[in-house]
């Protein structure tokens, strides 16, 4: 029953509102993986978008698309294959990649960038959510041991973002989505064996706990304090949000999607707002938050 209320009070509110932002839309499936675009459920990357996408963004000075099919596997594949072990490491070389893009050989032999995100036109990426998207970690077998967040936001086939939803009648019901990405992402303190699909937060920007009322936003390695609430649908005003939206007054949830996932803000976060720095001899990754 709470599963039904959690899906009808938090997730699907929470993707009508990413729908009416421009994301597009794709009911997860637990079984069959084709049906989220995957060829098998340990893939975290939806390889045929990021492929067209590629395609798509990186024009020649004609205008035209030019990357053949050996510059897009070669591209895709420095994505995949990140070369680090610890998940900090490999979420900064992902972003270093996501920020900066890639080199590959030009038609005149020279050295040219095939970025994996058009960063200066928004409009222009493929934008998608899947709600229950399963992730299989290596060891799972027998459709068992497989993580199921509650929404994945998608940019050209990268997931920038994981949303875990729980249902506000429950008891803390932050802390318990809280611990469900520090699960799935193994980063729950004390627990030494790994129980989660690591490999889906290499390349996520940003964590989302929601349980509607009240939703906070975080990173890779961030603990429970470091959960804090977005406050501001900057640079829409908040009554023109609640507006838009046929509710009177906003809840966090609400404000959180309007400020921080409209397509471009997100886009600008990542851009330009998130930073890895040193703290006690470890590496941390910081977004934004209101002080």
């Amino acid at each position: 029953m709470i599963e039904s209320l959690e899906y009808s009070k938090v997730e699907h509110p929470f993707i009508e509102q990413l729908r009416a932002l421009g994301w597009g839309y794709l009911e997860g499936d637990t079984g069959v993986p084709y049906l989220t675009e995957r060829e098998d459920f340990r893939q975290v990357l939806l390889a045929g978008r990021l492929r067209q996408a590629l395609a798509h963004i990186n024009l020649g000075e004609d205008g035209q698309p030019w990357l053949d099919e050996a510059r897009i596997n070669q591209a895709v594949g420095r994505l995949e294959r990140l070369g680090e072990h610890r998940l900090i490491e490999a979420n900064q070389a992902a972003t270093n990649l996501l920020l900066k893009g890639t080199q590959v050989e030009g038609p005149d032999g020279k050295q040219v960038t095939v970025r994996f995100i058009d960063f200066d036109h928004p409009e222009r990426n493929d934008l998608l959510a899947i709600n229950q998207f399963r992730v299989d970690p290596p060891w799972a077998t027998g459709g068992r041991d497989y993580v199921v967040p509650d929404v994945v936001l998608f940019v050209n086939g990268i997931p920038l973002a994981v949303v875990e939803c729980k249902h506000p009648d429950q008891e803390e019901p932050l802390t318990e989505a809280i611990t469900q990405l520090l699960r799935y992402s193994n980063q729950r303190e004390g627990v030494e064996e790994p129980e989660g699909a690591e490999r889906l937060f290499h390349y996520a920007q940003v964590l989302v706990a929601t349980c509607s009322e009240t939703a906070r936003v975080g990173t890779v390695g961030a603990s429970y304090e470091h959960y804090l609430e977005w406050k501001d649908t900057y640079p829409l005003p908040m009554a023109q949000v609640a507006e838009e939206l046929g509710v009177e007054r906003l809840a966090g949830q609400h404000t959180l999607v309007a400020g921080m996932l409209r397509p471009a803000h997100l886009l600008d976060v990542v851009r330009n707002f998130t930073l890895f720095t040193e703290v006690n001899g470890q590496t941390v990754k910081i977004v934004p938050r209101y002080q």
